[in-house]
């Protein structure tokens, strides 16, 4: 046995040899190694599905306000459009007032939660129109009472959907103002919850912040410490770096340590943090098999031993050397395993892309992690190939001969 080459083949002959044993010998690596990988792929799947649905809700937005311990300012309008213009990469930045009170449209009268902010914060929550248009900057800058519905505050008050034009009356803060009705949008999980909440439903509606501030005599430069500045994900950190000595600037806030920001990016590492540990323990449980696999092989590479013990001593005394009798045994191990890790990723990749297509999440598959499955698999068999390999080089060939 002088050259690795014939050491593959000698191992290849004895695998083929015993095919059935040797197909159970993989099994257990077979069934590890597909358990891991799917495991590991779902896993990643759900993250990225669950990062996805974090920025469709509105995760995409940075909260700015004010330590009313450490200042007595407020956000102006001029400082809020100030501050717009000074940053970069964002759809726009919105405060949120809101006033709550008793909507009324001809017969029929709901409570109402009238949330007031500017044209960005149609970003929020992914809002989509349905009919009309969302209220714009003029709006804004006009303090015009125009107000969007959702589909049910439009549906309870009117009685059907498309009711661009009619007029709203509000009363909040026993005040009463007229809103005409410029755009109706989908309702989000937060309308329908709103309305189902029996005699304390409420109707959702927006409207821009000055003519709710306006209507209800708010003092809008007094009345504003937080506000939230809308993005595109991909820019998020990006913003973060630059919204803090923005606000400071316009605020002339430098050094007081008074402008606080939080973002979605908190929850969204808090999220991931927890699925890793979630995904770390249930895989390092799909692994105990992977252990039970290389103790299958070290137990069927101790009974080849034990039934071939006459070929060894045949060959050592032939002139095979221990190291080439050790050689043989562990390429065989190697084989059986990385076979088996191999036809364990083919299975693996199969079953989480049949799971994620069922449940819903994305596919995802890290070449580094599969190059790192087939190494994991043949340690195994090298590992748990050493015992049984020792042991045929130790024989003694005399001894060896004498075996029936």
């Amino acid at each position: 046995m002088g050259t690795f080459g014939e050491y593959i083949k000698s191992a290849l002959a004895s695998i083929g040899s015993n095919k059935g044993r040797s197909f159970l010998t993989m099994l257990g690596i077979i069934i590890g190694i597909s358990s891991v990988l799917t495991v590991l792929i779902i896993g990643d799947g759900m993250k990225a599905t669950i990062n996805s649905e974090i920025d469709s809700i509105g995760a995409t937005s940075v909260s700015v306000s004010l330590d009313v311990t450490k200042t007595d300012k407020t956000f102006t309008y001029e400082n809020l459009l100030a501050i717009q213009g000074a940053l970069s990469d964002i759809y726009g930045v919105s405060p949120d007032l809101s006033a709550f009170g008793t909507a009324v449209a001809g017969r029929n009268s709901f409570s109402v939660m009238l949330s007031g902010g500017m044209e960005a914060s149609k970003e929020s929550s992914g809002i989509k129109m349905l009919h009309g248009r969302y209220y714009n900057q003029g709006d804004v800058d006009d303090s015009k009472n125009v107000v969007v519905l959702s589909q049910t505050a439009a549906n309870n008050l009117f009685g059907y959907e498309d009711v661009i034009g009619n007029t709203v009356s509000i009363t909040a803060f026993d005040l009463t103002a007229d809103f005409t009705v410029i755009g109706i949008r989908e309702d989000t999980s937060m309308d329908i919850a709103y309305s189902s909440w029996g005699e304390d439903a409420l109707v959702a509606m927006n409207a821009p912040y000055t003519a709710v501030a306006n209507s209800f005599d708010m003092n809008i430069d007094n009345s504003v410490t937080t506000f939230s500045i809308y993005l595109d994900s991909d820019f998020k950190n990006q913003v973060l770096s630059q919204a803090r000595p923005v606000v400071e600037n316009v605020m002339e806030l430098r050094g007081e340590n008074a402008v606080k920001l939080s973002s979605g990016s908190g929850f969204d590492q808090t999220t991931n943090s927890i699925l890793d540990i979630v995904t770390s323990v249930v895989a390092i449980i799909a692994a105990i098999s992977l252990l039970v696999g290389g103790i299958g092989v070290m137990n069927i590479m101790t009974v080849s031993v034990t039934e071939r013990t006459r070929e060894i001593g045949i060959r050592k005394s032939l002139g095979a050397t221990t190291s080439s009798i050790l050689v043989q045994f562990l390429a065989e191990a190697a084989i059986l395993t990385f076979t088996g890790g191999i036809i364990g990723i083919a299975f693996g990749l199969s079953i989480a892309a049949l799971i994620c297509k069922i449940v819903g999440f994305s596919f995802m598959v890290n070449p580094l992690l599969v190059a790192i499955v087939v190494m994991i698999s043949t340690a195994i068999g090298l590992f748990f190939g050493i015992y049984p390999a020792k042991r045929a080089a130790d024989l003694d060939p005399i001894e060896a001969l004498r075996t029936e």
